[in-house]
């Protein structure tokens, strides 16, 4: 498994290729590959200094592949300096050894979204809920689809664990703010990234889908609740409207993508409670992966290196 290499320890096995591309060499002629390696384990940058162009010929119909290789440190992370590339026969692939999973159990996730419905008591957002999370194609969809395809719980259940921690934190918060309605905050909660299931493919590594490439999970969950919402019999019209604000707001601000800043209480602090657990989650990891190390590897995504005692 990838989390299970060491610097200088050689690798052989089975993986999954999320991403790949040429790159050219700076200081001499010819390319390089680049390619992200999944196993349910993790993932780890693959670097390739010499192949046959039959491998790239390999890559754009294969994704799983048999690979042989070194582990070797670069700037405090691992990569796998990559020998050989073959192909492996589709009937030898099991997909559940390459696909990593919230290391939360659906039962404890499942536990934990039930307690969040049933104690909502307002009618409308009750039916809502149950309505979504029931719902044969959806809510199927968004216990296994991943929250993100890289940043965090990119694996499947991340979504369903995201979205449940959110609504958690959002619940607590409520508690402080009596004007605060908690049956719209945490109702908005479990339902603003609704429509990553729409926006990502996951059957063999995280991938965009098309019209998750045009639309994006903003505008795809605002179709997706609209729909389920007409299904409801006078279902108010402002509690729609707020309900399509916060998953319009919840980024939060323009230059993250965000079509709408947040207006209402329940908005603003789904806003900040989605990228509380996001960026948590990155620390977690980073004291997870670097368990004797005193600073983490600078982290892109956070724009920082990440202190860990």
């Amino acid at each position: 498994m990838l989390k299970d290499c060491n610097a200088g320890e050689r690798f052989e096995g089975v993986l999954l290729i999320n991403e790949w591309k040429e790159v050219p060499f700076r200081q001499k002629p010819g390319a390089y590959l680049s390619l992200t390696c999944q196993d349910s384990s993790g993932q780890m940058q693959g670097k390739m200094w010499n192949y046959d162009p039959q491998v790239l010929v390999l890559l754009k119909d294969q994704d799983i592949v048999r690979i042989k290789g070194v582990a070797s440190e670069y700037r405090g992370t691992l990569d796998l300096t990559i020998e050989t590339i073959k192909i492996v026969a589709e009937e030898d692939v099991d997909l559940s050894e390459l696909l990593p999973s919230s290391p939360i159990a659906a039962s404890e996730l499942e536990k934990r979204l039930t307690v969040l419905i049933e104690k909502t008591s307002q009618r409308e957002l009750r039916a809502l809920l149950e309505q979504v999370f029931g719902h044969p194609e959806w809510g199927d969809a968004f216990r296994k689809a991943p929250a993100a395809m890289k940043v965090h719980q990119a694996y499947l259940r991340g979504l369903w664990e995201h979205s449940v921690r959110v609504a958690e934190l959002v619940e607590e918060i409520a508690k402080y703010y009596p004007k605060m309605n908690r049956d719209l905050a945490v109702t908005g909660a479990l339902l603003h990234d609704l429509g990553k299931i729409g926006e990502y493919n996951y059957e063999r590594g995280i991938k965009f889908t098309t019209e998750g490439r045009l639309l994006g999970h903003i505008i795809l969950g605002i179709e997706l609740l609209t729909e389920e919402i007409t299904k409801i019999s006078d279902f108010p019209r402002e509690l729609r409207s707020k309900l399509l604000h916060i998953i319009t707001s919840h980024h939060g601000k323009y230059e993250w993508q965000s079509p709408k800043r947040p207006k209402l209480m329940e908005a603003l602090v789904i806003h900040y409670a989605d990228a509380l657990d996001a960026e948590l989650y990155q620390f977690e990891q980073a004291k997870e992966n670097h368990p004797e190390d005193e600073w983490s590897p600078y982290i892109p995504s956070m724009e920082r290196y990440i202190y860990l005692k």
